[in-house]
């Protein structure tokens, strides 16, 4: 897993920042994490599930289309 400058990655609970995306909000914009690497986490408590995820910079998410694209033979 990533980490940031003193050996952490951010970690956010119950809300993040708007430019962070989970890989599920991701698809739902048609694209998916540009890097294997999270770039921060979220903890979240949802009626009686709680979890942990990760959150990608949309800034550099790459379209869907283009991931497929990609795996095709020429």
């Amino acid at each position: 897993m990533a980490r940031r400058q003193g050996g952490q990655i951010p970690r956010f609970r119950q809300t993040h920042p708007d430019h962070l995306a989970t890989p599920e909000q991701l698809r739902a914009l048609g694209l998916k994490a540009g890097t294997p690497e999270p770039d921060a986490l979220f903890e979240y408590d949802w009626g009686d599930r709680s979890g942990v995820c990760g959150l990608f910079d949309k800034a550099k998410a790459v379209p869907l289309e283009a991931s497929r694209d990609a795996a095709r033979p020429s």
